[in-house]
């Protein structure tokens, strides 16, 4: 009898799915992936593999997808050359000098915006592994490539469970360290133009660079695990760490020690950052306990001359040695002053983050005042404004904070705290997420005057959800009207707001809300220059690294274009309207672009690039004349991502054993723990996770094709003739080449009731009664059925995006497409063979004792739940392994029974045969959903 070596490898892997693939055009029910899965299942049950066979299977795709994201990321970042970046950057200075001194004073010294770090949960990929990716995008060796495996092959589950806040703010500080020395790379650069430019004018130049932000310890939006303590803690260690990167910077320059008001400045800062490291210490104590409490806030709100509050007391000394010191030293210390000015007293300037509905607890508890009236709290804004302008500020000491049990006062009190006793001069940004009512931010600037942080707070309302993206252009209109907030505004010197590409791409799919949030920034645009209130606009798009949250998977070019349209800003030029643009990093996703000095290096030189160049003339691109047409696509891609979210079949696909698919990538929950249930209550970062483990982005590939149906030929013209219109569908394209259908039907062939019938009528008995039992587990489960009512309702979506991108210029083949998606095909068949074994062996299990409370069914349903790893814990305390007597009991003095083989108490065979291979199938489907966000950039 001949035997047929299993497919264990990728080329043969591969070879299967083509051949499998090429049976469609006799039958189109074929489904090349399930067959692959179902091929390798029945080889493990019989023995032709093992997993050990599927394992490495998982890895060597692992390794193809993880180097293949290294190649995207490396030709993003200028193949991972600083030099390269910066060269291309001095030519465009070089450009920007020969227009003249004042040309290039303009530009340089205007604020231009900035870089936000933010915690959210992308940290899937261990610091082990993301740190060898970084590494080997820099400089790709056979050394680096079996680093990577290296990691691939760890078992990184004990790091995912183990993130925490505290790890999260230890790797963004690491992220933060590289940008700031980038920030000097990029001062460097500028100043040694300027130096060949303009020899005798260089020293009086006061230049910008990038700011530097994080919400990282800060962000109390969906989560209550922050106590206010521990932020100030935060706080205080970076103000430590910067204080003493200071004096390491001065120290470090050649003669500056010999320069008497360096010399006092540098041991002043020395001082400095050791009393507040100590304060730190003592901030890091239990403070729920007033005991702790007041020795900690006694120590910091005693204010010596050692202590240092403001960071123009280190701007005062700079600027008095700059005018008269010798020139490569003048220009050093210009670098620094560019520096502490964007930076102030901590590694980073820090976003406070609230929720809308904290506010609002604090306007309608505290004040009487109802904010959700159909005038949009024309009502509450009046009188809120009225308040805001009568409102003295009151005293707050950290008895207060102590006392106070609303979240929203307690931040603003923070604020307070921040500013007498640890920053007086850092600007805070306070950001309101989920904003849909002008009320909420009045609300939130007659607190700020209430404590008094009015003139150093940046309030921002963050527009993300449906409502918002609708009515936030008006939402900013009307707050302009009154005349309290212009004149907070006009005090600020411009207008802060913040987008979120994230949520509004879950709510309404992400090509809409590109289209949305455009929108938006014009209307707001228009509505601020039209109060000719000479302040600036401040957009801070947020985003995440993936294209179903706002990132173009391209060139950095493209992807800052994307987030802030040229249109947008050649319309706010032409209106004299200056903006200031804020890109966020999330995640250890993002913090991937800061993860070593030349990857910072090349991410800064591309964003300063952004920020200098002139937008690209958009007035002639038919996308802003052909509104008519423009904005029907709009509303019908629009309603059918709507349709979808709220489809019951999709939320019961969302919710059911497809979380399960995701790791843990963060200390904030994937659900929110209270408000709306279903795919709502599901944050956008565990949405996109999980639609990217199903290899189906469909909030960002589908509706396209089912928008504008009898407008088709209009359309393709308009795509092939507009570049922003191409943009937005290579956009789509790009996630329509990582969706399969064949891999959503073969998870719902798993899940089908009927196939484990079938399996059993062909196995021997001890597995027919193992696959039966599966059978009862799932035959009242609907997740099969709402999978394939999923992706039958899709398929006719996406059969007409593909005969519309058939039309288009340069559009992928289907042949390509197929070829594309093998990989991802290989570790989708290879996760259902193992869960499918998985079932197979939680099936066999023998009937459990009453007294575990718990039944084998109830184990089979953790299984169908991909609750593995808690599946292992119960059996392991069911049947513990076998422990030998050479313990403590040894020193019994009764005698007992010796009999040799009989030393041992336990279940060993279970061990062997049932807990650890389902340890190990759960290890490797951990490293499985690692392996597939590759393909899609990021987690989420």
């Amino acid at each position: 009898m001949t035997t047929i070596s299993s497919p264990t490898t990728l080329e043969t892997a591969q070879s299967f799915l083509r051949e499998q693939a090429a049976r469609i055009q006799i039958d189109p029910l074929t489904n090349s992936v399930f067959a692959l899965a179902q091929t390798l299942f029945r080889d493990l049950e019989v023995g032709n593999a093992k997993l050990s066979d599927l394992s490495k299977l998982a890895d060597e795709v692992h390794l193809d997808l993880i180097e293949e994201r290294a190649d995207r990321f490396r030709a993003q970042h200028a193949g991972g050359k600083a030099k390269t970046a910066w060269a291309s950057l001095t030519e465009d200075l070089e450009t920007l000098a020969a227009q003249g001194f004042e040309a290039f004073k303009a530009r340089i010294e205007q604020a231009t915006g900035g870089i936000v770090f933010t915690g959210h949960p992308t940290f899937a990929l261990s610091q082990d592994l993301r740190t060898a990716l970084a590494d080997h995008v820099v400089s790709a060796t056979k050394t680096s490539r079996n680093m990577l495996m290296r990691q691939i092959r760890a078992d990184s589950r004990p790091w995912n469970q183990a993130i925490s806040l505290k790890g999260e703010h230890d790797e963004v500080q690491g992220a933060i360290a590289h940008a700031a020395n980038a920030q000097l790379a990029y001062a460097n650069v500028l100043i040694s133009v300027a130096r060949k430019a303009f020899p005798d004018d260089w020293r009086s130049l006061k230049i910008f660079v990038p700011t530097l932000a994080c919400w990282v310890g800060y962000d109390l939006d969906g989560r209550a695990d922050i106590h206010w303590s521990q932020s100030l803690t935060f706080r205080l260690t970076e103000k430590a760490v910067q204080l003493g990167r200071y004096a390491q910077q001065l120290e470090s320059i050649s003669g500056s020690q010999k320069i008497g008001p360096l010399a006092k400045l540098t041991q002043r800062l020395k001082t400095a950052s050791d009393d507040t490291a100590r304060h730190a210490a003592l901030f890091a104590a239990d403070l729920t306990d007033p005991n702790n409490l007041v020795p900690a806030a006694n120590a910091l709100t005693e204010h010596t001359t050692r202590t240092v509050l403001d960071a123009s007391e280190i701007i005062d000394v700079l600027d008095g040695v700059i005018p008269t010191a010798e020139d490569s030293l003048a220009a050093e210390l210009m670098a620094i002053r560019a520096q502490v000015e964007a930076l102030q007293l901590g590694t980073a300037r820090i976003h406070l983050r609230v929720n809308a509905a904290q506010v609002r607890t604090v306007i309608n508890r505290d004040l009487g005042l109802q904010t959700e009236d159909r005038e949009l709290g024309r009502v509450a804004l009046a009188e809120l404004a009225q308040k805001a302008r009568k409102s003295k500020p009151v005293q707050v000491n950290f008895a207060d904070l102590f006392l106070e049990q609303s979240t929203a006062r307690r931040q603003f009190m923070m604020c307070a705290q921040i500013l007498k006793h640890i920053d007086s001069g850092s600007v805070i940004r306070f950001l309101i997420a989920e904003s849909e009512n002008p009320a909420t931010v009045m609300g939130a600037l007659y607190l700020a005057r209430q404590y008094g942080v009015d003139d150093k707070l940046d309030i921002s309302p963050l527009f993300e959800t449906p409502e918002a993206l609708e009515t936030g252009g008006r939402f900013i209109e009307r707050l302009l009207e009154e005349p309290e907030f212009l004149a907070y505004v006009k005090q600020r010197g411009y207008l802060s707001i913040q987008l979120g590409f994230s949520d509004a791409g879950r709510f309404i799919g992400q090509v809409a809300a590109d289209m949305a949030i455009e929108r938006i920034h014009n209307l707001i645009a228009r509505a601020l220059a039209a109060k000719d209130a000479d302040v600036d606009l401040l957009i801070f798009n947020t985003h995440g690294e993936s294209m179903g949250r706002g990132a173009w998977p391209g060139t950095f070019e493209q992807r800052f274009d994307h987030l802030l349209t040229p249109w947008t800003r050649g319309g706010a030029r032409a209106r004299g309207l200056q903006l200031r643009h804020e890109v966020s990093f999330q995640g250890g996703d993002g913090f991937l672009h800061f993860a070593n000095p030349a990857l910072a290096e090349t991410t800064m030189a591309a964003w300063c690039s952004h920020t200098l160049s002139d937008p690209a003339d958009r007035t002639k691109d038919p996308f802003y004349t052909r509104t008519d047409l423009v904005w029907d696509f709009y509303r019908s891609l629009r309603a059918w991502q709507e349709r979808l979210f709220v489809n019951a079949d999709y939320g019961r696909l969302l919710g059911a054993f497809s979380s399960g698919l995701t790791v843990k990538a963060g200390s904030r929950p994937k659900r929110r723990a209270a408000g709306p249930v279903g795919p709502r209550s599901l944050r956008a970062i565990s949405h996109n996770a999980t639609l990217q483990q199903l290899s189906m982005p469909v909030n960002v590939a589908a509706g396209i094709g089912s928008s504008l149906q009898r407008e088709m030929e209009r359309l393709v013209d308009l795509i092939d003739d507009s570049p922003r219109m191409k943009g937005l569908i290579l956009l789509a394209t790009r996630a329509r080449l990582l969706t399969s259908l064949p891999a959503l039907r073969a998870y719902a062939r798993v899940y089908d009731p009927g196939v484990w019938v079938a399996h059993s009528k062909l196995a021997e008995p001890d597995k027919a009664n193992a696959y039966r039992a599966v059978y009862y587990a799932l035959r009242n489960n609907e997740t099969s059925v709402s999978m394939n009512q999923i992706a039958n309702y899709i398929s006719v979506d996406l059969g007409k995006f593909d005969r519309l991108l058939a039309q288009l210029q340069n559009s992928p083949s289907l042949e390509e497409r197929h070829e594309g998606r093998l990989d991802l095909h290989v570790l989708h068949a290879v996760r259902q063979a193992l869960i499918m074994k998985a079932f197979s062996i939680v099936g066999g299990l023998p009937r459990l004792s009453e007294r575990h409370d718990a039944s084998s069914r109830d184990l089979v349903q953790m299984i169908a739940e991909l609750r593995i790893s808690e599946a292992v814990e119960l059996l392991r305390e069911i049947f513990p392994h076998s422990r030998d007597q050479d313990t403590p009991l040894r020193a019994l003095t009764e005698t007992g029974n010796d009999t040799k083989g009989q030393a041992s108490y336990g279940y060993d065979r279970i061990h062997k045969d049932i807990i650890g291979p389902l340890d190990d199938i759960d290890r490797i489907l951990h490293g499985i959903s690692l392996a597939v966000a590759h393909a899609y950039g990021a987690f989420g």
